[in-house]
């Protein structure tokens, strides 16, 4: 990148010193070179007039050689003063000199300076002649002065169509030049373009390759292989990007095969148990004690199913944004002790205490927050020691919020980043080990997403003694 923009650069400031030497060597011959041809016409036809003046006896020679005089003493003065390359001393005159000098044309300037002594000395001698500088006996205009004045006027067109050659000659190789220099700029920055690029390839190819091949195979196999592209170009950060994403996916993976596996271990269970106490009640119809027992266990294992399978539908309309919110007013309260009765049910191995305070009523959506309840009862049943009790406490005392804390002991071989039991299958390897509920990995991601849609707030706190609280603050 740093060799193109100094080519680049180079050329555009190569550019604009060519275009403003192209541009002075224009104005230079426009002015300076081509120019005194328009004078010298003007003084050829004063000189063509005289001429004419000859063919005729003039009525009033003063009066008619006055025009065509003042011409040719306008134009004399001037050429003298802004054209005579032999005497000046203008910066285009020097420029001039300098192009005869290289072409050995120097003896011109010599005899430019006579043709324009001799123009002036005729013009002058004829001005005297003609009364035009002062009384006169008789006016007249001699032959011999309009022709040595004529010879004199094309002598010095001849030699300005000389400077002309010389000039356009200069002016030829200078625009060859800078021609030539172009080129072989231009050839050189091919060059130097093509051998910066062979090397950046031969440099970064091996490297994209690498990361070709990387993906290429994370993609057809599933497998992370880091890659070790050290540096602070943007390579070596795409290849930083793409070792987090593939660590990442592959992480992912990993959770969501330990889920599968979870999952299907939680199908598995009670319908294996469904299906022998089925057959159990079948095989055992007429003793009746036998039966209840195994509808009584099918019928708790149906519940349990039923769960996991709402679970699993829940986490899948949390991950696609499409949870349904159809808030109305309810009594946290009185939600909280209909999820508690129905818990106990199937977590007979921990009393569940309610302690309530304040108006509990608020807006939000009973179906989604019995969810959340449910799924934190889960949780700590999960994490809870064998037996202990469960806390759960709604603080309603405040008229902005109403906070819903469930505590309970134990979480001993939970992570020290209590902020991974968010993510979805974060808890599944801290999943109870008792027969009743059991986290599927989903509780905490259900109750963040609900939390979210009731711009709530959730959190997960470790405190003294080993003590786990769950909290869930709702807004009025």
């Amino acid at each position: 990148m740093l060799s193109q923009l100094m080519l680049a650069a180079l050329g555009i400031t190569m550019s604009i010193v060519a275009l403003r030497r192209l541009a002075t060597e224009t104005a230079y011959l426009r002015h300076y070179v081509f120019q005194p041809f328009v004078v010298i016409s003007s003084g050829i036809e004063s000189s063509n007039a005289l001429y004419a003046m000859l063919a005729r006896p003039p009525s009033d020679v003063s009066v008619e050689v006055r025009e065509p005089m003042m011409r040719l003493r306008s134009f004399i003065d001037r050429y003298q003063r802004e054209w005579l390359t032999a005497t000046s001393t203008l910066p285009d005159a020097i420029h001039l000199r300098d192009a005869l000098a290289r072409a050995g044309e120097l003896v011109l300037l010599e005899e430019e300076r006579e043709a324009a002594d001799t123009i002036a000395a005729v013009v002058m001698h004829i001005e005297r002649t003609t009364g035009l500088m002062g009384p006169t006996s008789a006016p007249h205009v001699r032959r011999a002065d309009v022709e040595h004045l004529s010879d004199a006027l094309v002598k010095l067109h001849r030699i300005n169509l000389r400077y002309m050659e010389i000039a356009y000659d200069a002016f030829d190789r200078v625009r060859r030049r800078i021609l030539l220099v172009f080129m072989a700029v231009g050839l050189g920055g091919v060059t130097a373009a093509s051998l910066f690029g062979l090397a950046v390839r031969r440099a970064i190819a091996p490297r994209i390759h690498r990361m070709v091949t990387a993906v290429q195979r994370f993609r057809e196999r599933g497998v992370y292989e880091p890659l070790g592209d050290r540096g602070d170009d943007e390579l070596a950060v795409l290849a930083h990007t793409l070792n987090t994403s593939f660590k990442a996916i592959a992480e992912r993976d990993k959770d969501r095969d330990r889920f599968l596996a979870v999952a299907a271990h939680e199908l598995k269970t009670p319908l294996t148990t469904m299906k022998g106490f089925s057959q159990v009640a079948l095989t055992h119809r007429n003793d009746t004690a036998i039966r209840e027992r195994a509808l009584t266990i099918i019928d708790r294992q149906a519940t349990r199913l039923g769960r996991l399978v709402q679970d699993l539908l829940w986490s899948a309309r949390v991950s696609g944004g499409e949870l349904p919110f159809k808030p109305e007013a309810i009594d946290v309260e009185e939600l909280a002790r209909r999820v508690i009765g129905e818990f106990e049910l199937v977590a007979r191995d921990h009393s569940i205490r309610l302690v309530p305070r304040g108006d509990a009523h608020l807006l939000g959506d009973p179906e989604l927050l019995e969810q959340a309840l449910w799924s934190l009862l889960v949780q700590a049943i999960s994490v809870a020691l064998e037996h202990d009790p469960v806390l759960v406490t709604i603080d309603a005392d405040s008229a902005a919020r109403v906070l819903i804390t469930i505590e309970v002991r134990g979480g001993k071989d939970l992570p020290e980043d209590l902020e991974k039991l968010l993510e979805p299958f974060g808890v599944v390897a801290f999943e109870g080990r008792r027969d009743g509920p059991r986290s599927t990995g989903i509780d905490l991601h259900l109750v963040q997403g609900i939390a979210r849609l009731h711009g709530a707030r959730f959190w997960i706190e470790r405190r003294a003694g080993d003590l786990m609280v769950f909290s869930l603050e709702l807004r009025r």
